[in-house]
């Protein structure tokens, strides 16, 4: 509670966010409707390994717990800076002993020395003075600061904003987890059955090479079929470590997002599961709706009216302070009398203080206060653009991907045709056991490209719902 008052400076007013009815890039429409995204999307995937996993990083990261920890540090200033605008009151005791050397006390009473340089007589109470005195004292002190022009009640105005900050920004250390653990799960079982399909690639080139070596001995080819089909299979087997590389890593990555040592994930994370089928369609919203829904932009518009209470809090440093002072308590020379009433002393009343000249302190906080503003208006636009931008290359890169996706899966149907051909043609004896081999390598380097196409279309879904800013209304 803080006493009565004007409250200087300008009221905040959450800025208009300026955003478009409806989204800029068109391109994957077809692929999304406007209603508001699920707050839990990763459930879309239908995986619960997945949603196991985001669960447990949400209660266990340690970046989301340090974000947490701010908020406490943040709320805890709040209420320091509400209490500045409420009385106080402190108890004290103090004892002392004073001793007065006697040159000093005569000095001070005017008297001067004796015959042959002996001292006056000095009396009882002057002797005591010289010999050491004891002083006992105790009692309460009270002031208390009247908000006449709201400097106090700003500072609570700025406190409470700045902490809705600390709370946005683990909102938004919330959306950026859980794409984080998204994106690492379904790199980790990209790279299992890529993993799986580089293998069978390699067995596939492993036997092309042993039959280019018979043919070879055979005469029935020369050593530049041998030398090629080698070359062939060392490409292909290059990238397995690169592979087992990237799982592991994964494995590692997931553990420590969940608050766990690397390692700790392996035995669940090493049995291989399929990649998630695409979510479809796509609910991300409205662009109206991206103001309340992205973290980011609602820890800048906090910052905002914190910047705008910090003008109010520097106006008021230009108006007088009028605060009111107190004291009662007992002072006594014997301990014994310190409950005695008539020991008793007090005091009271008001105190003014009207800055006069500061060196220009004041006006250069208020200019700083003002551009502060300035700058945190202008981080909100930056803020709503951004988002705005995210949600724009989301749906483009959508689009693209899923149209090369496309292509992707219709290399690997062709090949598997192929296959079924090819198979048929040596039953007829009409083709060997090479053309088959052969086939089955391009199946498996087509089956590659075509999972890695599949992955980067679920990464730009979880690009696009972590740009929506879903997820932290369901974290703790």
């Amino acid at each position: 509670m803080t006493g009565p008052g004007c409250t200087m400076g300008p009221d905040f007013r959450p800025p208009p966010a300026g955003l478009p009815a409806a989204w800029h890039d068109r391109s994957g429409a077809d692929a999304i409707v406007l209603s508001d995204p699920d707050p839990a999307w990763w459930h879309l995937f239908g995986d619960p390994v997945l949603t196991g996993l985001v669960a447990r990083a949400t209660a266990g990261n340690l970046d989301v717990r340090q974000a947490l920890a701010r908020i406490v540090q943040a709320r805890a200033q709040e209420q320091a800076q509400r209490a500045a605008g409420l009385p106080s009151l402190d108890a004290s005791a103090r004892y002392t002993r004073e001793r007065l050397g006697e040159a000093g006390l005569f000095a001070l009473l005017g008297g001067g020395t004796g015959a042959a340089g002996q001292q006056p007589f000095l009396g009882s109470g002057i002797g005591g003075l010289t010999q050491g005195t004891d002083l006992y004292q105790v009692g309460f002190d009270a002031s208390w600061e009247l908000d006449l022009f709201g400097q106090v009640r700003r500072g609570v105005e700025q406190a409470r904003a700045q902490a809705q900050v600390r709370i946005e920004n683990r909102r938004d250390a919330l959306v950026t987890l859980q794409g984080d653990v998204a994106r690492t799960y379904l790199g980790l079982r990209a790279a299992q059955a890529l993993l799986t399909a580089a293998r069978a690639e390699v067995a596939a080139r492993a036997g092309l090479l042993a039959l280019a070596r018979i043919r070879r001995g055979l005469g029935l080819s020369d050593q530049m079929d041998v030398d090629q089909a080698r070359d062939d299979l060392t490409r292909a087997a290059a990238g397995l470590p690169d592979l087992v590389r990237q799982a592991d890593q994964a494995m590692n990555d997931l553990a420590v997002l969940t608050g766990q040592p690397p390692g700790a994930l392996d035995a669940e994370l090493a049995v291989v599961r399929p990649l998630p089928e695409v979510p479809v369609p796509l609910a991300i919203g409205l662009p109206t709706a991206l103001a309340r829904r992205r973290p980011d932009i609602r820890a800048a518009e906090a910052r905002l009216h914190a910047a705008t209470a910090g003008i109010g809090v520097a106006v008021a440093q230009f108006y007088p302070d009028l605060t009111l002072t107190g004291q009662f308590g007992q002072r006594t020379l014997a301990l014994k009398d310190l409950a005695d009433w008539g020991n008793s002393f007090y005091q009271f009343g008001p105190a003014i203080s009207l800055p006069l000249f500061q060196g220009g302190r004041l006006r250069a906080n208020l200019r700083l206060a003002r551009a502060q503003a300035a700058e945190a208006a202008l981080a909100y636009r930056q803020a709503v653009l951004a988002a705005l931008r995210d949600i724009d290359d989301g749906l483009s890169a959508l689009h693209a991907d899923r149209t090369r996706r496309q292509s992707d899966d219709q290399a690997v149907a062709t090949a598997t045709d192929r296959i079924a051909l090819a198979r048929v043609r040596r039953r007829d004896g009409l083709a060997d056991r090479r053309a088959i081999l052969d086939d089955q390598a391009t199946l498996a380097a087509a089956q590659q490209d075509a999972l890695r196409g599949h992955l980067q279309v679920l990464l730009d879904v979880v690009a696009l719902y972590k740009a929506a800013g879903g997820g932290w209304q369901v974290g703790p």
